[in-house]
């Protein structure tokens, strides 16, 4: 059974149409690429999955235990701002006079160990680590709620290569280890490829059939518009490497 289920569902802003009849299904454990031209609607899509966006036709089914994590395009704090890591991480919690710091230093740890950093980070700046470090304390920070779906919107730009891939791998391990969906939104169409389950190439509607590099060199005439939710296959197939 499908986590998520979108039925052709199309989304418009003043009369502007930013995703148009996209039927999906998404299964839990997906790793799923999203790529397409600016102004494709990729940003659209998910902050219609995650409910900040609702649209005008069709219909979105999720599963009764489907949580989200997301990691937008700005997701850095304004270097203005002295933070530490542990303070980072507090922005991703619900804060509950009940919630012990004692039990809120344990989860922040063992999410940090999760995307390879060591627990003694927490009192670091957050603006005093590399570029990488910050990546993974934010995945971190949206993995604080145990989510099961993880949303990332093109949040490696600036990133340099080696660290791109290395946030890559850690995607893939986590995705493999723990069968967390996701779907990443990206331009490194050659990285995505590599570890992603499925790929899907986005404008305004969804495309199959085609080859990711072809799609984003504007060749869509050979592609296929998908128009029945269970029918969207993956243009590649890549098992996942864990690290």
């Amino acid at each position: 059974m499908p986590i998520i289920t979108l039925k052709n569902v199309t989304v418009s802003f003043g009369g502007h149409t930013a995703i148009e009849d996209i039927s999906l299904e998404v299964q839990q454990g997906d790793y799923i690429g999203l790529i397409g031209p600016n102004g494709a609607g990729k940003s659209t899509l998910l902050k219609t999955l995650l409910g900040i966006i609702t649209p005008q036709k069709g219909e979105i089914i999720y599963s009764k235990n489907v949580s989200f994590g997301y990691v937008p395009q700005n997701y850095l704090p304004e270097s203005f701002f002295s933070l530490s890591v542990r303070e980072v991480l507090e922005m991703g919690v619900l804060r509950m006079s009940f919630f012990r710091k004692k039990a809120e230093k344990k989860l922040f740890s063992e999410k940090l160990t999760m995307v390879g950093l060591d627990p003694s980070f927490l009192e670091k700046s957050f603006h005093s680590l590399s570029g990488g470090q910050k990546q993974r304390v934010i995945i971190a920070r949206s993995l604080l709620s145990n989510p099961n779906v993880l949303l990332f919107d093109e949040p490696l730009s600036g990133v340099d290569y080696t660290t791109k891939i290395q946030i890559y791998e850690l995607l893939a391990d986590i995705n493999a280890t723990y069968k967390t969906t996701i779907i990443f939104v990206s331009h490194e169409i050659e990285s995505v490829i590599q570890k992603c389950h499925r790929i899907l190439c986005l404008n305004k509607k969804l495309h199959e059939g085609c080859h990711p590099v072809d799609f984003m060199n504007g060749k869509l005439n050979t592609c296929r518009v998908n128009t029945s939710v269970p029918a969207l296959h993956p243009i590649h197939h890549h098992h996942n490497h864990t690290l």
